[in-house]
């Protein structure tokens, strides 16, 4: 059964007088020898509290995220005789307070970690027979009392506080003290009730309550959840715009992870940008031959190519012939490449570029989307749904981050131009064959034998072997420079 008692809030004109009261009551109570549990909102208020008290003489402990290597020992002695504990949020402890105290805790402190079962036994056994009578003498008194200096803007959290006292059929007791400078209370109290208070007497410390005050507070409790439920529920809908376009580009991201012919998806895109071009130069209000040179500007621009077609064959051929023509071209000059480098190397090589310029980019978006997000709440005042403006633009941006990535790759993937690098040149056909041609053969080390002199006339042909040329030794081709700064680029 319910042995709890939950007694009406008392309500102070301010918080020195809410205050003295706390500490007169803690004062009483421990007196009497019944434990009290004083929920605080925050750290200062706690520590507030503590030094009052100390003022007064009367011992305490304070519980507030501070003293972590005595928490276990405070919670556990919470419920002995005259205990005083000060707790910032016992709702989300998950702890039962004893009355009493707590026996077992007490005994395996008292043993240690190398006593055995039969000692460990024992103690226990001494220490539940005092805890017995402490407890019986602690349940005289009223159990465990709840102190609130300060109602929650969730119910929850002041209903969890008030359910650490009276648990399993235990008595206990319950109140919370409030002040119209409690945060909770601006919102609840009208603006004239601090002067109807004070000309009714009460501004020398007398508390107002009654159980209708009660329930006002709860329905403004009630009242702040369904805003905050309002505002978590707003901030949710704008995270599903977010997180609609993270699922997408993840889902991007996986698909090339496993392609292993990604040439097909360069190809795509390098057909919706040629065939773009060609769309432009067709529709285009310009004299043709300007419009020609625009089209044959932007394929040189964006693939390196040639238009070998004059505006007049290209306006006999049609848009769709030209564009089948341009990217025959292009797909033909793109397969040579990958016949260089070979199918897997290449693919490797789009899947790198792929993947470094899907991350860079999707960092700067969420940059651009969080800026969009701070600035849209303006468009209230000209009468616009700011959650409407921001779905509206957030998929513009993200459609123009989708084209950007699949164009930009295009682009730099036909643009790469193939060869062979200096160190592949010296050693791909083995080493003892390397040779090396320089006017000024006097700057080559040699492996044995004396340096042939610089009188030797130009176009000799000196023979060498040398090792792998490392990236800090001086480049083959006798600049002087080092070979990462020459021809190792």
């Amino acid at each position: 059964p319910w042995a709890r008692i939950d007694d009406n809030d008392l309500i102070y004109l301010n918080e020195n007088f809410k205050y003295k009261a706390i500490c007169d009551e803690i004062e009483r109570l421990h007196k009497k020898g019944q434990p009290v549990l004083v929920g605080t909102v925050s750290i200062e208020k706690s520590e507030h509290i503590a030094k009052l008290l100390t003022k007064r003489g009367i011992r305490h402990n304070v519980l507030n995220a501070k003293n972590h290597e005595r928490e276990a020992l405070i919670i556990a002695e919470a419920g002995s005789k005259g205990a005083v504990t000060i707790a910032t949020n016992m709702a989300g402890r998950g702890t039962d307070i004893k009355l009493g105290g707590n026996p077992e805790f007490r005994a395996k402190r008292k043993c240690g970690t190398d006593a055995t079962q039969e000692e460990y036994r024992k103690v226990y056994g001494e220490e539940y027979k005092k805890w017995r009578s402490d407890y019986e003498e602690v349940k005289s008194f009223g159990g465990l009392y709840i102190l609130g200096t300060e109602r929650h803007e969730s119910r929850r959290i002041d209903n969890q506080l008030r359910g650490r006292s009276g648990r399993q059929g235990d008595p206990g007791q319950s109140r919370f003290f409030l002040s119209l400078d409690d945060d909770l209370m601006r919102l609840f109290a009208r603006d004239n009730l601090k002067s109807l208070m004070a000309k009714a007497g009460m501004n020398t410390g007398e508390p107002l309550y009654h159980s209708l005050i009660n329930k006002a507070i709860e329905r403004a409790q009630g009242k702040v959840e369904e805003r905050n439920f309002e505002i978590r529920k707003h901030l949710l809908e704008y995270d599903d715009v977010l997180n609609e376009q993270r699922r997408f580009i993840y889902e991007q991201r996986d698909s090339i992870l496993e392609d292993q012919d990604l040439v097909k998806r360069v190809l795509n895109a390098v057909e919706e940008i040629v065939e773009d071009l060609v769309e432009e130069f067709f529709s285009s209000k310009e004299d043709f031959n300007k419009a020609g040179e625009t089209l044959a500007q932007e394929l040189k621009e964006n693939f390196f190519y040639s238009l070998k077609l004059t505006p007049d064959q290209i306006k006999e051929l049609g848009e769709e012939k030209t564009s089948e023509a341009v990217f025959s071209e292009l797909k033909e000059s793109l397969f040579e490449k990958v016949e260089k480098v070979g199918q897997k190397q290449f693919n490797d090589f789009i899947k790198f570029q792929y993947l470094k310029n899907i991350d860079n980019r999707w960092q700067e978006h969420l940059e651009i989307l969080e800026a969009l997000r701070e600035a849209v709440y303006l468009r209230s005042y000209g009468q616009k749904n700011p959650l409407l403006e921001y779905k509206l633009e957030g998929f513009d941006i993200f459609d123009k981050l989708v084209m950007d990535i699949k164009t930009n790759i295009a682009r730099m993937i036909m643009k790469v131009q193939i060869s062979e690098s200096p160190a592949e040149k010296y050693r791909g056909r083995g080493v003892r064959g390397a040779t090396a041609k320089h006017s000024e053969v006097s700057q080559f080390g040699t492996g044995g034998g004396n340096a042939p002199s610089g009188s030797k006339p130009a176009g000799a042909q000196v023979v060498r072997t040398y090792p792998k040329v490392g990236r800090n030794d001086p480049c083959p081709c006798g600049s002087g420079k080092k070979y990462k700064y020459c021809h190792g680029r």
